[in-house]
């Protein structure tokens, strides 16, 4: 660790390109080379002939340009530097270069978020991050859960529920609950942030509501700890030591039926629609249909336990005690890729836009390029024990374990982004 706290990084790959580089992001990128020639020229009849093609002729011929050949033709005149400077211009730019899901509205300056989710994408690639600090439990962070885009929810060991604010210069938690008679193992927010579901090693669930923060239902069946929650519609699915996974009425809290067929622990659950995945240690993962009860699959190809697991798209990610990062097609059943970095336990995996990031007992936290199937970045003595959980978004890592603290890898620090 440096002497200001932040973590030591390794850029593993510092040439792969960002996660927008897609083919028409390489087409502008090859068109541009074959252009810039002629446009950026001491010759000037040939910059007359550019200057006296139709202003929309141009201003098309720059939207196919990349973002240093438009920045670079900007200073060859003032007429280039006004069209290069067009709002209209970036609009266009900034919607072929980045995946951006919100509503985009005109007046927005377009050349400067242009400019800073650029920035945001360079320090992807370096690793170039604001590291800081949340202190306020007594014991291990088992769990943390995002509220929206700037709160997150822990649970440890203390037994304790804590709200944090990350916007916020308080290093402290603004909110602490305590409800569960052993340790908070999991926690799982709803979609429309309404109520709030947390699983212990007290082998029950609390429904909380997230209005006023207090628990409202208590879910009991499990004979053992509950490990992972997962929301699905109407539905909440609880999983645990004692190798069943359970479906329950949100709404009323009644079991309505078991998932049976892991012979160990089901230490994770993911879901997407109506399907829900399963990790054990008995080494396997299932799908299952959460509607009927049904598994639909089973995937083999771990030689250990597993500990973490995601579903994303048609694509399952997995770890566990073989230190592998497994990607697996949900369709095939068959293993994709198999992943070597970590030399302990892949306790936590997240995903988020092309980005995987990995939490290890060894300490380390490492972002994988899911298209190129290789590590990018790790991070290092971040954290001084085991990692339990990681959250992942497009400007940060949130990690915890059992060091007691939170950690906030910040990529889009100062800078202005939608």
């Amino acid at each position: 660790m440096r002497k200001d706290g932040t973590p030591t990084t390794k850029c593993l790959n510092p040439k792969t390109p960002t996660r927008h580089c897609n083919q028409s992001k390489k087409h502008r990128q090859k068109l541009s080379t074959l252009i810039i020639p002629r446009l950026v020229t001491s010759t000037s009849n040939q910059s007359i002939r550019l200057q006296q093609l139709p202003l929309e002729l141009i201003m098309k011929i720059l939207s196919h340009l990349d973002y240093k050949t438009v920045l670079d033709l900007s200073k060859t005149s003032r007429q280039f530097y006004t069209l290069c400077h067009e709002n209209t211009l970036w609009q266009i730019m900034f919607k072929h270069d980045f995946i951006i899901k919100k509503h985009l509205i005109r007046h927005i300056p377009f050349y400067e978020l242009y400019k800073n989710h650029f920035e945001l994408e360079k320090r992807w690639r370096r690793g170039h991050v604001k590291t800081r600090y949340l202190a306020g439990h007594d014991d291990s962070i088992y769990c943390i859960v995002w509220l929206g885009n700037h709160h997150i929810i822990s649970g440890s060991r203390d037994k304790s529920i804590q709200l944090w604010d990350l916007n916020s210069p308080r290093s402290t938690s603004i909110l602490s609950k305590t409800a569960h008679t052993g340790s908070v193992l999991c926690l799982r927010v709803s979609d429309d942030h309404s109520f709030l579901v947390s699983g212990s090693s007290d082998a029950t669930c609390l429904i909380w509501s997230l209005n006023d923060f207090e628990p409202r239902k208590r879910l009991l069946g499990h004979t053992g700890g509950v490990l992972d929650i997962c929301i699905v519609h109407h539905y909440i699915v609880s999983s645990s030591r004692d190798s069943t996974i359970r479906v329950w009425n949100k709404d009323t809290g009644d079991e309505l039926r078991r998932l049976v067929g892991h012979v160990g622990p089901v230490n994770a659950l993911g879901s997407q629609g109506t399907q829900v995945v399963s990790a054990s240690g008995d080494t396997t993962i299932k799908l299952w249909d959460v509607e009927t009860g049904q598994c639909l699959k089973t995937f083999n190809g771990h030689t250990r336990g597993l500990a973490c697991v995601k579903l994303e798209g048609s694509v399952i990610y997995s770890g566990g005690q073989d230190n592998k990062l497994k990607i697996w097609d949900v369709h095939t059943g068959k293993c994709i890729s198999s992943l070597s970095g970590h030399s302990d336990l892949i306790r936590t995996i997240d995903s988020f836009e092309g980005r995987v990031v990995t939490g290890s007992y060894d300490r380390t936290i490492k972002v994988w390029d899911s298209k190129e199937n290789k590590c990018i970045l790790s991070f290092q003595s971040g954290h001084s024990s085991w990692i339990f959980n990681c959250l992942l978004n497009n400007t940060k890592i949130i990690s915890a374990g059992q060091d007691k603290r939170i950690m906030v890898l910040d990529f889009g620090h100062d800078l202005k982004l939608l």
